[in-house]
């Protein structure tokens, strides 16, 4: 019973979860996260579910939904709904972008209300912390409208959108990868001195050399399988270039000179920093489009039987499977554990105390023993909410693009529904330069303190 009580929560104003007297004692600012967190996660199944042929056909079987269909990308009326492979694949797409659009433009609504709210008190604050039912219920709704919209512009115009919230959303994971990893060395480290054996050493030499190795292996493997004797020359230049530089950032951050000026940065930070431009790298050369004369891209899975620019198809590859993953990792520490204030001051440059997230707080500060999720926010908040409905926002769309391949929607509808969503260039370079751009960053967070010494940087 008091389960079924406790899901009142979600039609008040009150700061608690659902179905939160099963839970233990929480803050409400960590339970309202874990809740945003949950809608990306559950929008992130929904759309992979869409992806796979059974739940495309089972859904196209509805003759309400195979009409509205045929209206939206203007089928023949020839042609059957089920029957249809192209339907399918453009239908698991047109589905993908509209779930991912609905979550867009939810979390932009909630960045836009909750902006400048300072503490509980703030009748906002009610908002962003309760009333959960009626928040999945307008979710739903927009998802419900989002499909009525009419496909061909809408998907290139969000495309666009997208890929430069994506290269912004890869520029920001970086910086957030970076002081995570800075939190890591440091502990350990600290760690590794306060022991007497050497498991901590052991363990942070295991995971650094580590993530060094999975690093070279996909150099390898890039220049292996994406890379031909005669050419490929882009290819080359992006595996080599972005290597080298990771390299030549790796040795610069061991220098005697860094060292003592950044005495927590060490070979640590640059594995991570290492192994996550070369998996972009990867990434980048994995969703190249068919060439001409010859094809670099081994993970390309259209055909090409007229020398014409095929479809890709390879929503299953490794690199894609790596990328979800990987990613939905990446943002639910970006968007549920690491959207404080702190965060935000450490994009702006400024220095700031990081807030500890507790998941499981054993003291309620309220001091009602009663109440599983209290109030932890009522002389200032935990983090700001406008920036993580923004981080959320550049998730999803992020999300988006991994899930359908970084594939182009392109307005040929009427045509040719095969060629609807194909590889492109524009997610290359969006890719790369990000990678590039990453490196920068980490390599002016270890010059900063010996150019500006008389700066405290943290």
């Amino acid at each position: 019973m008091s389960c079924l009580a406790s899901l009142a929560c979600c039609l008040c104003p009150s700061p608690c979860g659902c179905c939160c007297g099963c839970c233990p004692t929480s803050k409400s600012s960590t339970t309202s996260r874990l809740m945003y967190g949950v809608m990306l996660l559950v929008g992130t199944v929904v759309s992979a579910l869409f992806l796979t042929t059974k739940v495309a056909n089972a859904v196209l079987k509805s003759n309400t939904i195979c009409s509205t269909i045929r209206k939206v990308v203007k089928l023949d009326a020839s042609k059957s709904c089920v029957d249809s492979d192209d339907l399918q694949k453009y239908f698991s797409n047109f589905a993908v972008y509209r779930i991912f659009f609905a979550l867009a433009c939810f979390y932009l609504l909630f960045m836009v209300i909750m902006y400048a709210v300072k503490t509980s008190h703030d009748p906002r604050a009610k908002l962003q912390n309760g009333f959960w039912l009626f928040k999945y219920l307008a979710l739903i709704a927009i998802t419900v409208g989002a499909f009525y919209i009419q496909a061909g512009s809408f998907e290139t115009a969000l495309y666009g959108i997208a890929i430069t919230a994506a290269w912004f959303f890869i520029v920001v994971q970086l910086v957030l990868l970076i002081d995570f990893a800075h939190s890591w060395n440091e502990s350990w480290v600290g760690k590794m001195e306060e022991s007497d054996g050497n498991g901590w050493k052991c363990a942070l030499l295991f995971f650094t050399f580590g993530m060094f190795a999975a690093a070279f292996a996909i150099f390898v493997v890039l220049l292996v399988f994406f890379t031909q004797s005669g050419g490929c020359s882009l290819n080359k230049f992006f595996i080599a270039f972005t290597f080298l530089a990771a390299l030549v950032v790796t040795i610069i951050s061991i220098l005697p000179k860094i060292q003592d000026a950044t005495p927590t940065s060490g070979l640590l930070q640059s594995a991570v920093v290492f192994l996550y431009v070369m998996y972009i790298t990867w990434s980048a050369v994995s969703s190249e489009p068919y060439g001409p004369t010859q094809n670099c891209n081994v993970d390309y899975q259209g055909t090409n039987p007229n020398g014409t620019h095929a479809a890709y198809s390879g929503n299953n590859t490794t690199s894609s499977i790596v990328g979800i993953v990987m990613a939905f990792a990446l943002v639910m520490y970006a968007c549920v554990f690491t959207a404080s204030k702190s965060q935000l001051n450490k994009l702006k440059g400024k220095d700031g105390d990081a807030e500890r997230t507790v998941l499981c707080n054993s003291s309620n500060e309220s001091g009602d023993d009663d109440q599983r999720v209290y109030d932890n926010e009522q002389e200032a908040v935990a983090y700001s909410y406008s920036f993580f409905h923004f981080m959320c926002m550049l998730a999803a769309l992020y999300l988006m693009l991994l899930i359908t391949g970084w594939t182009n929607p392109q307005d040929s509808l009427s045509s040719d529904i095969g060629k609807s969503f194909t590889q492109n260039w524009p997610s290359v370079w969006v890719k790369m330069t990000s990678a590039w751009v990453c490196l920068l960053i980490y390599l002016w967070t270890l010059l900063a303190p010996v150019v500006l010494p008389d700066r405290e940087f943290h």
